[in-house]
């Protein structure tokens, strides 16, 4: 005779991984990302493949019966952008519907004591926990039980530069044009501004420079009080990485400019027509620039609270890294880490044109 268990609202989202939520979010209470990546995992691999459509009409429910009253598809949604940001899942067409299917299955070192599983594979006797309120990765320690678990359902190991692959500013640069570096980059860059760049007089633009001062808070051009957007009336001469006014107050144009003396040039930064890469392309620009000026774009590692503090915006590149190793904390660009001294070290070695400023 089949039994059947009775659970209140409560345990039936603990049972299912969705009751835990960050501290700041204590008076709305939202889903766990790591219960929801679970139920996400379970239906690509029960079919293969599952449109948003299909996973939300799946998970929905789930959540409402756990008690979240809030927008389910979002939720879902942006624990599956996660999910395929680190290679757990790939994001295609299918019959004009967007959905998702699982990439191939691997598990990551990040060091002697931390490591990472990707893919919707389920183990066969190891159970995975989550440590952090805002995880949904399967991290665990990469004793010789668990990988030899794991190579007995066809888990391998991928190594951590295989799967940061190329350098992702590579993809930002036209098929027909070759650089060795993102310095070669930006000097392409740097060259189109001299020819194409629109002249200005320093005291009368309102093209707002983001000052050289790595570490310090970045703000944004809408609000640049008491940060590094400031007026080229109060830079030096020099390159700088620039915003100009756009269509209304809410939009400006990520630009390139050269100050010198009263004058300069500015031109509009363009990737494709498409505002994510060309945001994307500014970033990678402005950590070339540092690196041209010598002084570096900042990343904290907080020794002492275990957590990485981005200082600027960074590519999508770095984001993607440090979703591989840590958590979002919901602060600006900070994430938790299980060591931030092997996270420091493994984003120190992917991008040596960042400085890593440690806190001990």
């Amino acid at each position: 005779m089949t039994s059947i268990s009775h659970y209140d609202q409560e345990e039936f989202a603990g049972k299912l991984g969705l009751s835990d939520h960050l501290e700041s979010d204590e008076e709305k209470t939202a889903p766990s990302p790591w219960g929801i990546a679970r139920l996400i995992r379970r239906e690509v691999r029960r079919h293969g493949l599952a449109t948003r459509r299909e996973l939300r009409k799946t998970i929905e429910p789930f959540l409402i019966a756990a008690g979240y009253k809030g927008d389910a598809n979002k939720a879902i949604q942006s624990v599956a952008g996660r999910m395929v940001d680190v290679g757990e899942l790939a994001d295609l067409k299918v019959e004009n519907q967007r959905g998702y299917s699982a990439m191939p299955s691997r598990w990551i070192k990040l060091s002697e004591t931390d490591a990472v599983l990707l893919g919707t594979t389920a183990t066969e006797t190891h159970r995975f926990a989550s440590y952090h309120p805002n995880q949904f990765l399967r991290r665990f320690r990469p004793s010789e039980d668990i990988t030899n678990d794991l190579a007995r359902i066809g888990v391998g190991e991928q190594s951590f530069d295989d799967w940061l692959g190329q350098p992702e500013w590579k993809s930002l640069v036209n098929p027909l044009q070759e650089f060795d570096t993102l310095s070669d980059l930006f000097d392409w860059h740097l060259n189109k501004l001299d020819q194409e760049g629109s002249p200005l007089f320093v005291s009368e633009t309102k093209v707002l420079a983001v000052s050289h001062q790595p570490g310090k808070f970045f703000g944004s051009e809408r609000k640049p009080e008491r940060s590094r957007w400031t007026s080229p009336s109060n830079l030096n001469d020099g390159i700088y990485l620039a915003a100009q006014p756009g269509q209304n107050e809410h939009h400006w144009i990520p630009t390139l400019l050269r100050i010198e003396g009263s004058g300069g040039r500015s031109i509009p930064l363009n990737c494709r027509n498409d505002p994510v890469a060309t945001y994307n392309l500014r970033n990678w620009l402005l950590v070339a620039l540092g690196a041209k000026t010598g002084r570096p774009e900042q990343l904290d590692a907080d020794h002492g609270a275990s957590e990485i503090q981005c200082t600027f915006p960074i590519p999508t590149q770095i984001g993607r890294v440090l979703n591989l190793l840590g958590e979002p904390t919901g602060k600006w660009q900070q994430y938790a880490v299980l060591d931030s001294r092997v996270a420091a070290d493994l984003l120190a070695g992917a991008f040596p044109m960042l400085r890593i400023h440690r806190q001990i």
